[in-house]
């Protein structure tokens, strides 16, 4: 399969459509909405990964993790592992094309009847069960979700489970359907794929094609009808601007942000927020801090799910149900997919008579790239928060064994070997609330750990462990000296349906409601992704995210009289082998003065100084081929970021069309050279501007090669190009410390070798260096 996303240097200045997010609300909203025959972007925080480049070694992984604790982030903003910790509950999800599709467990189970007949839903969504239906149906044909077949080995965690599940009467293990090939072939997103591995890393990114993620089937089918899809591109608020809506955004991996909080935007006439609960709900926090009338329910209502774990370590019962990293599967030995089977307790003969004490257990894999300190930590954790569950001198030498055996030789042997991971999803009260601290997401819960239906999942959980002979290790959080702090990988709420702004954030159709009142909605305004479910579904919501989200572009295509192609289509092209064109990439902040009307840099400097007219910019320059630019007289790259100049607009303009140049002679004069500013401005308020720039590179009397090579001559055009009229003119400068942040933003792209990136490095440098030479010396 080719790359889905283009360079964000390509990104135009409007789209009919633009779609925030690439998990299951985004991905279909995307393909749904470019196959009604608009014009649709897609931005999405993370980076596109394949398979065959998630990782499976633990430094890999390492490198991989992001934290947000308490506000303050640790690691890149990009990383594919996203954990965020607040007081109350911790919170994992994915970042990257296919957002938490990515690492998630594959389970599609729909909740209970009783779950969908609950007041909290929109009573149009209620009474509307048909469409819903065919939703789930449009989901299930695109993410093709089938249950671990029969006639494959049986994963020895998969016979665990069910031996567990016979204490309970009737008949509740079962193997759930799941988003896993299981055979080489087509999707019905004309994807190829590969069967299954049973490597067991699913939520570690599979390497092998055979899970389908929305990077397997929705996103290449947007991709193929036209969609254009920008990664690491992170939204940072919408606004309202006359008949369009702003969407401001930061690039990232850039250095941008080391010179300030700038914001590129586009525009659209219609705005998808499918970033996830936590990342939708921020953008919406945001969007209202900075004026947009919105219900005072935003951020109310926050649920995990009722989302618990625990662990039966050190079983007498083989489990084998650690993931095999970048080990070989054994074909007669497998691990499995993550979860295979479920122990279900939601119908009321388990239930004590009331739904909310339902709950599905679920078997999990911990992922083989965290392995190496897996019989460590479960070690530690046995002795201080471990409930062994059965006794006897025998029983206690040979989990002594396994548990020396396990320490010495690894994850895959004794204690660790022997050990069940488990996922319990329920049903807590949905009292979380969302707000912004210093500009970040946070969540605040009071003592949702203690409530009374985790002490029931517990104490399930150890009857579990107890079949098995093992110790059983509740959630390493869920004690006394962590307040019973939970963990939920399914963030559901914050924005939810409602009737209408008193009772919700958007409407049955996920728009926006335009007020803390009423029903009336801001045009063009949606929300389609977990943070709109009004309450806990007691299942994996991935499949009732989906449904709405189809359910979302159906009415959305209804009331603007389109028409959603919902035909499968043929195979999509093949990848083509990656061509590895070393690349280079840095981040230049210039500031300086300009003014309107005047005949000469100077005269615009010195105008623009005395009234305080300044003007800077932050832009990213970067060549994806840096020995073509190096050699082409021309020396091109491309060129994107923002613009502050309040003489145009109070608000930063957005670039577009931006090139520049590298040391290009002057074809009169070989001892000059210049560098080449050239790009599109917009404002906010739609007003379209040209900027011409250049350093002239000259040697005159004195030592001035700093100031040629730091100081730009800017003229602004009103219109789209050079030949539209000259609005004004001036220069601007690069000051000492803006130039020490530009050195560290030097970033060689194309190789993965640190001496290969010297080397690379080297040859810029090189290049530069013999221009100053032959100018000056």
């Amino acid at each position: 399969m080719e790359r889905l996303s283009s360079p964000i240097e390509q990104i135009k200045e409007h789209y009919e459509v633009v779609v925030v997010g690439s998990g299951y609300g985004g991905s279909i909203s995307a393909s749904r909405m470019v196959r009604a025959g608009r014009s649709v972007c897609l931005l999405e925080k993370g980076r596109e990964i394949h398979p065959g480049e998630y990782p499976d070694k633990e430094t890999e992984a390492h490198k991989e993790m992001q934290m947000d604790i308490e506000g303050n982030h640790i690691g890149s903003e990009t990383g594919l592992y996203d954990f965020r910790f607040n007081e109350d509950i911790n919170v994992f999800q994915g970042c990257g094309l296919g957002g938490t599709s990515l690492v998630n467990a594959n389970v599609s189970l729909p909740p209970e009847e009783w779950v969908l007949d609950e007041d909290e839903w929109p009573e149009p969504l209620r009474n509307d069960r048909k469409t819903l239906a065919e939703c789930v149906g449009l989901a299930r044909e695109m993410l093709q979700p089938v249950p671990y077949p029969e006639e494959w080995p049986t994963p020895a965690k998969l016979k665990s489970m069910e031996l567990s599940a016979t204490q309970w009467e009737g008949e509740p293990f079962y193997r759930p359907p799941i988003n896993v090939t299981f055979e080489d072939g087509k999707n019905n997103a004309g994807v190829e794929q590969k069967a299954c591995t049973g490597c067991g890393d699913c939520v570690t990114g599979c390497n092998y094609s055979a899970k389908n993620t929305t990077l397997m089937n929705y996103l290449p089918d947007a991709k193929r009808h036209g969609a254009e899809i920008f990664t690491e591109a992170a939204v940072d608020r919408v606004e309202r601007q006359g008949e369009k809506w702003v969407v401001r955004y930061k690039t990232m991996n850039t250095g941008q942000e080391k010179f300030g909080d700038q914001t590129s935007f586009v525009t659209a006439d219609i705005v998808i927020l499918a970033a996830g609960t936590l990342g939708t709900g921020q953008i919406m926090l945001r969007s209202k801090k900075e004026g947009l009338p919105l219900s005072d329910m935003l951020g109310k209502r926050f649920t995990g799910n009722g989302d618990f774990l625990g662990f039966g370590y050190n079983n007498d019962v083989r489990a084998n149900a650690i993931g095999m990293g970048h080990k070989e599967p054994d074909p007669e030995d497998l691990v499995g997919p993550c979860i295979t089977g479920i122990i279900d307790l939601r119908d009321e003969q388990y239930t004590e008579g009331k739904n909310t004490n339902g709950m599905v257990i679920e078997e999990g894999v911990i992922p083989g790239a965290l392995s190496a300190f897996v019989p460590s930590l479960l070690s530690f954790a046995s002795k201080f928060t471990g409930d062994d569950t059965d006794s006897g001198f025998r029983d206690f030498m040979r989990e002594l064994w396994r548990r020396i055996v396990s320490l010495f030789g690894g994850a895959y042997r004794g204690a660790a070997e022997h050990t069940m991971t488990y996922l319990v999803m329920t049903h807590d009260d949905g009292q979380g609330k969302l707000f912004l601290k210093d500009g970040r997401i946070r969540i605040d819960w009071d003592d949702v750990g203690h409530q009374s239906i985790f002490q029931k999942v517990s104490d399930n959980l150890r009857k579990v462990t107890d079949l098995l002979g093992g110790t059983y290790i509740k959630n390493p959080t869920w004690n006394k000296l962590f307040k019973h702090r939970l963990t939920t990988v399914h963030p559901l709420g914050g924005c939810i349906m409602g009737n209408d702004a008193e009772r919700g954030v958007v409407n049955h159709k996920g728009q926006v409601f335009a007020g803390d009142s009423g029903s009336d909605v801001h045009k063009g305004l949606y929300i389609s992704d977990g943070s709109i479910v009004p309450r806990t579904l007691g299942v994996n919501p991935l499949l009732t995210i989906s449904a709405l989200t189809e359910r979302n572009c159906v009415y959305m295509a209804r009331d603007h009289g389109w028409e959603i192609d919902y035909s499968l289509k043929g195979k999509v092209k093949e990848k083509t082998p990656d061509i590895n064109t070393p690349g280079i990439q840095f981040t230049e902040r210039m500031s300086g003065y300009f003014a309107r009307n005047v005949k000469t840099y100077q005269q615009g400097y010195e105008k623009g100084e005395a009234k305080d007219s300044t003007f800077a910019f932050v832009l990213t320059i970067r060549s994806n081929d840096l020995e073509k630019m190096l050699h082409d007289p021309q020396h091109e790259a491309e060129m994107f970021g923002t613009v502050q100049a309040p003489a145009l607009s109070d608000d930063d303009l957005s670039v577009s069309e931006g090139t520049f140049n590298l040391f290009v002679k002057d074809p009169e004069d070989d001892n000059i050279r210049y560098m080449r500013y050239r790009m599109k401005l917009r404002s906010e308020e739609g007003q379209s501007y040209y900027f011409e720039g250049h350093k002239k590179i000259h040697d005159d009397p004195g030592f001035d090669i700093w100031e040629d090579t730091t100081t730009l001559f800017i003229t602004v055009h009103k219109g789209e190009d050079d030949s539209a009229p000259v609005l004004g003119k001036g220069m601007l400068k690069i000051k000492p410390d803006d130039f020490r942040k530009q050195i560290g933003t030097v970033e060689v792209s194309g190789v993965s070798r640190n001496l290969d990136k010297l080397k690379y490095q080297g040859k810029f440098l090189k290049f530069f260096s013999e221009n100053i030479v032959d100018v000056y010396i």
